[in-house]
């Protein structure tokens, strides 16, 4: 009897790829796979050859549009269920986005996170990724820190802006996979010139996902609210009134983050533009993909 032929790159990517959206018990279609496929540059007709072979037949469950790994069935009736409860979402959160784009100095706004994903659990939050103009980055994280307590003590508690990039510092310095699924997951609703500079300036992304290029879906458009009250906050807080509020804010931040040693990297004065990530998360969502993939180093 023929031993079953082990799996070649594509199958151990697309494996590979499955497992990782497991961690967040997330069913993936084709297009899915293929967009965020592993370290593969290929179409999506060589991911469905794939998926059709024996050696990724053994090794996945299918319900004839989601594929999962052996066990996980019972996740395509959570898809399905969350894909419903994300589109129940899609109003509230762009409210959040054109009222995050109405502040002074934001430059972009985007989706990220499980709503991002279409994957959007019972108890999730709507997470945002900011950019904002060089030089004012810090006290725009607090003031939307702010609005985000005051959300979760009088509102809903789902207001979650919790990236924040500034216009002098877009490449990451941390590269992993985590990092680069947020990237090309993320999906821009306000600043599309801003979202392009950030995806060129983290051009590495391509080594993890070498096929999602773009923004995922069709481009969206939250406008602020008032643009003349935005551009009002702006000229109220290019002075020495909004520099000092920034200097202040950031040593402050900076000064908690290196006692604490919640944040990677080397906190100082002359990094004050670079708001590294939480560490935390990633780790533990790294470490769980690896422990499916090396149940798949026994199997």
């Amino acid at each position: 009897m023929t031993s079953p032929r082990a799996m070649n790159a594509l199958e151990t990517a697309i494996y590979s790829t499955v497992a990782y959206r497991d961690v967040f018990r997330f069913p993936v279609t084709v297009p899915e796979i293929h967009r965020y496929l592993h370290g593969v540059r290929c179409t999506p007709g060589d991911v469905l050859h794939a998926l059709s072979g024996a050696p990724l037949a053994r090794r996945l469950v299918t319900d004839g549009t989601h594929y999962a790994l052996p066990g996980r069935a019972e996740l395509f009736a959570t898809r399905r269920a969350r894909r419903e409860l994300s589109r129940r979402q899609w109003p509230r959160a762009r409210r959040y986005a054109r009222f995050l784009a109405s502040l002074p100095n934001v430059r972009m706004v985007a989706m990220t996170g499980s709503l991002a994903a279409g994957n959007f659990p019972p108890d999730g939050d709507v997470d945002f990724l900011l950019v904002t103009d060089a030089g004012t980055m810090w006290r725009t994280r607090a003031l939307c820190r702010l609005i985000a307590l005051m959300d979760a003590r009088l509102g809903r508690g789902l207001f979650c802006p919790n990236t924040f990039l500034s216009m002098a510092a877009l490449p990451l310095a941390r590269r992993s996979l985590y990092d680069a699924q947020e990237l090309c997951q993320m999906i821009p609703l306000y600043g599309p010139d801003v979202y392009e500079a950030v995806r060129a300036a983290n051009a590495w992304t391509a080594e993890w996902l070498p096929n999602a290029a773009g923004a995922p879906g069709e481009s969206l458009d939250s406008r602020p609210y008032a643009t003349g009250l935005k551009r009002a906050g702006e000229w109220l807080l290019n002075g020495a009134a909004g520099r000092a509020l920034e200097g202040f804010e950031a040593r402050r931040k900076i000064h908690r983050f290196n006692e604490t040693d919640r944040l990677k990297g080397a906190w100082t004065r002359s990094t004050a533009e670079s708001h590294s990530l939480w560490d935390e998360m990633r780790l533990r969502i790294e470490a769980a993909w690896r422990a499916r993939m090396d149940e798949l180093a026994v199997d």
